[in-house]
């Protein structure tokens, strides 16, 4: 059976994620402290690896049990304590990015990228593995940074085994991942994101003609092709209902039929 083989939280939205052994699911349905945090210009808005692909040189790494994060971009680095300077590692990145810029929190919902469907991203290891074929030279660590799923799943028989978790457009697929019910609504639609390698923020532009081509190409016949306007999508986009608040998913959950 399928069962969860790494799940990873980013805290803060569009920097490097971290790997954790199990996640407790906020009212949201989202997973505690993915995207909890977001850096946002006076103007407001979001400020995101989209519109700044610079801010993908900045390393995160984070040690959750501490709270603290470590952030370094060229020869600068800092240690901050994540839940109480917010306004330290907003002036962080105010002097990389050259404008003003503010820290926001919001540990109940986070700061999705799909605020429709504001679960957790799913794959399969299988899925990076087949694109690694796709793509020579890529790491499977290295597909991971750029599609940033929550969840990857083990032991799936084949590639692209998560597109079996949605139905019909409007129609929702329920499953369980241990005790947490999840519905299963699309497949991801990306950004330019995966693209650029996430190291440096540099872009390949043939990386989605390629990826585009491929994936029409090797659509799984199980997958529902009404749910695919375009084929730029990779990982589920999924729901978790309020009734699942405070439940945790862990390592080596299985996933199953819904109850």
């Amino acid at each position: 059976m399928p069962h969860i083989h790494k799940i990873t939280v980013y805290p803060i939205k569009s920097l490097d994620g971290t790997d954790v052994p199990q996640a407790k699911i906020t009212e949201n349905g989202s997973l505690y402290l993915d995207r909890a945090f977001v850096l946002k210009n006076v103007s407001g808005r979001t400020v995101n690896a989209k519109k700044y692909p610079f801010l993908q040189k900045v390393r995160a790494n984070y040690d959750l049990e501490a709270q603290e994060v470590k952030l370094k971009v060229n020869d600068q680095e800092a240690h901050f304590q994540l839940m109480e300077e917010n306004v330290q590692i907003a002036r962080f990145f105010s002097d990389y990015l050259g404008e003003q810029i503010r820290m926001e929190t919001d540990f109940r919902a986070g700061f999705p990228d799909d605020d429709q469907n504001s679960g957790p991203t799913i794959v399969s290891t299988r899925t990076f593995e087949e694109l690694q074929g796709w793509f020579p030279g890529l790491s499977l660590d290295n597909l991971r940074q750029r599609f940033r799923a929550n969840i990857e799943l083990g032991n799936c028989p084949e590639p692209f085994w998560e597109d079996r978790l949605f139905a019909h457009p409007g129609v929702n697929r329920r499953f369980q991942l241990g005790t947490v019910e999840v519905i299963g609504k699309q497949p991801c639609a990306r950004c330019p994101v995966p693209t650029r390698n996430p190291l440096s923020g540099v872009g390949n532009q043939d990386f989605m003609r390629e990826f585009i081509a491929k994936r029409r190409k090797t659509l799984p016949s199980f997958a529902n092709e009404a749910q695919f306007d375009h084929f730029y999508r990779l990982c589920v986009n999924t729901i978790i209902p309020p009734s699942e608040a405070g439940k945790e998913i862990k390592l080596e959950d299985f996933l199953s039929d819904s109850h």
